[in-house]
């Protein structure tokens, strides 16, 4: 059987990006925002997944919160085990799929930050969002930010490109509309090297699909904000922010 596309994706060239593009300025307003939204007192447990390198677990265990962060990269989770231990943060990282979580009724709250929804089919996404219900406590809160159809598709641009860690990085988009999926063709360019190319595939649902979605596994509440507004979200908005909360 071939490989999922995230197994395979977050390696060579897409790691020293990963590795670069966020500074510290935008990671502590990234987790401004997910404080302010939660709305959890110092010492609540939360759950970041996929946590990637542990950016924004770092900067809210530094405040006082218990993180545990889940990533299926072992690159990434060994760059966050050096940084928290840099900055002397007690973090547990655990390397498994996102689906498979094992805890029960142990977070206050979780995170899914920067379109890191959508990766498996509309099964599988299932599975991730009700082994988040089951990790969280009765009234825990979930935090999604991401793109939904409402938000990426009146902006949709085939192709883009951007400079990070030395490479030229360029996208070449489709829509499948058939599955709902975003299909990304990344190019990584380097001077004097033969480009990589890497392949995402992220299913796009609608504001009403995720909150159905979110419904059917035991949240029983919705709030959603633009994410670079923090107003209301309404048709228009970039980005969306949402804050599911699960039944007590």
């Amino acid at each position: 059987m071939a490989p999922e596309w995230w197994q395979e994706f977050f390696t060579g060239p897409w790691l020293d990006v990963q590795r670069t593009v966020w500074d510290h300025e935008r990671s502590g307003h990234d987790a401004d925002r997910i404080q302010k939204l939660l709305g959890l007192p110092e010492g609540s447990a939360i759950l970041d997944v996929p946590c990637g390198e542990g950016r924004i677990a770092r900067e809210l265990a530094s405040r006082g919160y218990r993180l545990t962060g889940v990533d299926i990269t072992e690159a990434l989770l060994d760059d966050a085990r050096r940084l928290s231990q840099e900055r002397g943060l007690d973090i547990s990282w655990e390397r498994r799929d996102m689906r498979d979580l094992p805890w029960k009724e142990e977070f206050e709250g979780a995170v899914n930050f920067w379109g890191s929804f959508g990766y498996f089919d509309d099964e599988g996404n299932l599975a991730f969002a009700e082994a988040v219900a089951n990790a969280l406590k009765p009234g825990g809160r979930f935090l999604i930010e991401t793109f939904t159809a409402e938000t990426l598709l009146p902006q949709f641009r085939e192709r883009w490109w951007d400079r990070h860690a030395g490479a030229l990085v360029l996208e070449d988009r489709t829509y499948d509309h058939d599955q709902g999926r975003i299909v990304t063709e990344w190019y990584f360019i380097r001077e004097g090297e033969e480009p990589v190319i890497h392949t995402s595939s992220i299913r796009l649902y609608t504001y009403s699909q995720l909150c159905q979605m979110l419904e059917a596994v035991g949240f029983v509440s919705f709030a959603g904000y633009d994410a670079l507004t923090e107003e209301l979200f309404e048709f228009g908005a970039k980005r969306l922010t949402l804050v599911a909360t699960k039944t007590s």
